[in-house]
């Protein structure tokens, strides 16, 4: 029986990285302008108006991927090298990702079905799991010399996920409410807008508490 070795963090770097960017470019081929839109009499501007429901999808859309990216940054840093446990768990986490653009054009497409918004909240929810159980395989088992308690480390991960998870099952619930009540504006969206700004900039301004968890966090 051959044993099994750990594989190359390299690899797994380009592979997450090149996904990223090509998931992230196919975003914007929702924005999609009429055709002739200059040949036409009517402005310009008040076209680009008529886009903003698709615009603010691709905004928030965009800022989940750079939020689920920087996150993945930080936990490669973390990562001695990655077993085969940890590998499928990050081709999971990528195949969830590569349903982000698919999603945003289904919302922008149906911005009065709150449906289509609980079926990208339940993509960011799994995004978000999956993410957060290649962080326990780390911390319990492949943490390398920058974590000094990979225990405490995994203690406060696990708080600041499930807690997004919880904003994430909210802005579900949201939506269904405005199917029950047949609204015919959503606003369960921003739910998840208003949970990835905070995800986005709260690193800028946390104090380096955990310094003695994690020296180089």
């Amino acid at each position: 029986m051959v044993d099994s070795v750990p594989l190359p963090k390299s690899r797994l770097e380009a592979l997450t990285d090149g996904i990223f960017s090509v998931t992230m470019t196919l975003l914007v081929l929702n924005l999609q302008l009429p055709p002739h839109v200059l040949d036409r009499d009517a402005s310009v501007f008040h076209v680009l108006g008529g886009m903003l429901d698709r615009l603010d999808n691709y905004v928030i859309s965009f800022v989940a991927l750079c939020v689920f990216w920087l996150a993945h940054l930080r936990l490669l840093r973390r990562l001695r090298e990655p077993d085969q446990p940890f590998v499928w768990l990050n081709l999971a986490f990528l195949l969830l990702t590569t349903f982000v653009p698919f999603l945003t054009s289904l919302v922008g497409e149906n911005p009065t079905h709150p449906r289509a918004a609980i079926l990208y909240g339940a993509n960011l929810t799994a995004i978000t799991a999956v993410e957060a159980l290649m962080w326990r395989r780390m911390c319990l088992r492949l943490a390398n010399e920058t974590v000094e308690d990979a225990q405490a480390l995994w203690r406060t991960v696990r708080k600041r996920y499930l807690i997004a998870i919880g904003v994430l099952l909210a802005a579900i619930v949201a939506a269904l409410v405005e199917i029950r009540l047949g609204m015919s504006e959503g606003v369960a969206v921003y739910l998840y807008l208003f949970l990835l700004v905070v995800g986005a900039a709260r690193p800028m301004f946390e104090r380096p508490r955990h310094a003695v968890v994690d020296r180089k966090a």
